[in-house]
């Protein structure tokens, strides 16, 4: 007879409410046994990889992170030094510039208002909450179980080669690893981030490593049930984005009764 997480494995994973969200994490992950990272989906058919990969940014990234470097340096009063790697790539995420850094979050319902929120710019499209295991990734690629900060050696080793082809290591080559901001931003904070950093072109699905990866979908039509019990437990637009700008967007839409 199959245990009960044999029995998730052959089925579809389908969550129509944070309560089976979470039971279907709990039954796959026992709590505590594992760190758990979460990353969350619009559109179940995006692939997990960083925004270089997408498009032509790849074979455009260094001259992409050199003119951000050049023009920033000027524009911005606080930037990091001059060859700080780590911070400037972080810099770049932040403003949405495609970079080799993934985004994950620490947090469950961080990533299922990822999954949810602005469900009607894409219509009759299912979601999905990626739940993803960082110390088994870095043991697979030979760090070890450890989660590094993202100013350690082996991270900057896979981030130098953005800015300069004479910093690339032989043993950095082709290496996804796991890795914790130090950045001091109060979104980075708020939505618990964490990073994976690809020096690789392969795809974390392609792994092939038990329970590294589980995916759960999210239909279209629930989304909007799972936004409202999001509210409930204080995830909100706010919450995520704790600017002004975001703000004033969650009070215009509390006070838009028609929509």
């Amino acid at each position: 007879m199959l245990g009960k997480i044999e029995r998730i494995k052959l089925e579809r994973l389908v969550a129509n409410n944070l309560r089976e969200l979470i039971s279907i994490v709990y039954d796959l992950y026992p709590t505590g046994k594992y760190y758990l990272w979460y990353r969350g989906h619009l559109d179940e058919s995006w692939d997990l990889i960083p925004s270089v990969q997408r498009g032509t940014y790849c074979e455009n990234e260094r001259h992409m992170a050199i003119d951000f470097y050049m023009r920033v340096s000027v524009a911005l009063k606080e930037k990091p030094p001059t060859k700080y790697y780590p911070g400037w790539v972080a810099l770049m995420q932040h403003y949405g510039l495609p970079t080799r850094l993934l985004d994950w979050t620490k947090s469950l319902l961080v990533a299922a208002f990822f999954a949810s929120y602005n469900y009607d710019t894409l219509k009759d499209k299912e979601g999905c909450i990626w739940v993803f295991r960082p110390a088994q990734l870095n043991e697979i690629e030979g760090l070890g179980k450890c989660i590094c900060s993202m100013d350690s050696q082996v991270i900057w080793d896979l981030l130098a080669p953005v800015f300069d082809s004479k910093d690339e290591k032989k043993e950095a080559h082709d290496k996804i690893y796991a890795c914790y901001p130090v950045e001091n931003n109060m979104r980075v904070y708020v939505q618990q981030s964490a990073f994976t950093v690809h020096n690789s072109k392969r795809r974390l699905q392609d792994i092939k490593s038990d329970q590294l990866l589980t995916k759960i979908i999210i239909p279209y039509e629930e989304k909007k049930v799972i936004i409202k019990e999001l509210k409930i437990c204080g995830i909100t637009l706010k919450s995520i984005y704790p600017d002004a700008e975001h703000i004033a967007e969650e009070i215009k839409s509390f006070y838009n009764y028609g929509k």
